[in-house]
């Protein structure tokens, strides 16, 4: 698939990378793009796992399988978003997770020793790449500690109030706008969608939230 490297300028991997500079990155980076349909595996073998991902459009999911095949979900990678980092830095070959695509989605791959590894041009933007790639590991982390604070509520309700409580105060408003549909919160929440609609519905007739499609309103109670 050729690539449109004007678009790239916007991912936030190649933040401080000039235009000018991102071709011979990407040369160097071994890159190239792949288009998934819908539930599609990524990252299930040996020959991708050396390598992260980067969604340009769609939706990837992440979720562990347990012996018995039963599926939990882990998070959602969107446009932008880095994924399969956390394995590919790894001397292991073998993933701990998979990865599927949610609707129709574009992967940009690179070779991720070619990330973390000093150039041997020493070019200041692999610098610059290196630096943004561990901001990037910087945020996930602070993504995957709220992800185990959220978890760690014992009833759904709590969990429920715990992801908008994040939300309201990254976005300085009482009023948020989630990223996620009904379904997907879901399945973030590790609940099924009408055991979280009801409890919605019930926070609701209790005054401690009101919501229209995704855009919630959270009150403050005595």
């Amino acid at each position: 698939m050729q690539k449109d490297i004007t678009s790239y300028t916007e991912i936030p991997l190649f933040e401080k990378i000039l235009p000018s500079d991102l071709d011979k990155l990407l040369i160097c980076l071994h890159s190239r793009e792949r288009l998934f349909n819908k539930g599609d595996l990524i990252i299930m073998d040996e020959e991708n796992v050396n390598n992260i991902g980067i969604v340009l459009s769609g939706t990837v999911k992440m979720v562990k399988y347990d012996f018995w095949g039963r599926e939990a979900f882990l998070s959602y990678m969107n446009p932008g978003e880095l994924f399969g980092e956390s394995f590919a830095v790894q001397s292991q070959t073998k993933s701990y997770a998979t990865f599927v695509a949610v609707s129709q989605t574009k992967v940009l791959f690179l070779r991720a020793e070619n990330i973390i590894h000093n150039c041997p041009r020493a070019c200041t933007f692999h610098s610059q790449l290196t630096t943004n790639m561990f901001n990037l590991l910087g945020r996930k982390s602070v993504n995957l500690m709220e992800k185990i604070e959220i978890d760690s509520k014992p009833t759904l309700r709590r969990k429920i109030l715990a992801y908008l409580s994040m939300q309201a105060q990254k976005q300085g408003s009482n009023i948020v706008q989630l990223n996620l549909n009904r379904t997907e919160l879901a399945a973030f929440l590790n609940s099924n969608r009408s055991a979280m609609t009801r409890e919605l519905y019930a926070m609701q007739d209790e005054g401690l939230i009101d919501f229209e499609k995704s855009t919630f309103t959270l009150h403050k109670i005595d």
